[in-house]
């Protein structure tokens, strides 16, 4: 018999497992935009391509964790969560390439936060 304890830790492993998705896809997407942005030497030079390669092993390991995740969490819950991606990126590319944050990006990006925890968040079935 399992206890509550193991019980409740089963069922946040694949959230964690969507949320590292979502990581590696940020981190992925981070990691392109920083090959492409230093592309002074030339492209298809040794160093681009492998910094081409690990961008999109990065990217692949979200994929895989997004297929491991699929396996228990709903797609309807699990795909609305990938949303958080904007916000992983706006605040990636403001400290790594110093793009600007505006209000008007903050504004669009809590409307998104906003619009995932509606759907997100379980509403109580009425009896």
């Amino acid at each position: 018999m399992k206890s509550i304890s193991q019980a409740s830790n089963f069922k946040i492993i694949p959230y964690i497992i969507l949320f590292v998705s979502i990581l590696f896809s940020i981190s992925g997407q981070l990691l392109m935009k920083h090959t492409m942005s230093h592309t002074d030497e030339g492209l298809f030079t040794w160093e681009f391509l492998q910094k081409l390669a690990l961008a999109i092993t990065v990217y692949c390991l979200g994929i895989v964790n997004w297929i491991l995740a699929l396996r228990s969490v709903k797609l309807s819950i699990a795909y609305p969560l990938t949303s958080l991606n904007y916000v992983g990126i706006l605040f990636g590319s403001y400290y790594f390439f110093n793009e600007v944050i505006t209000l008007t990006r903050i504004a669009g990006v809590i409307t998104i936060f906003l619009g995932v925890l509606l759907v997100v968040i379980p509403l109580k079935k009425a009896t």
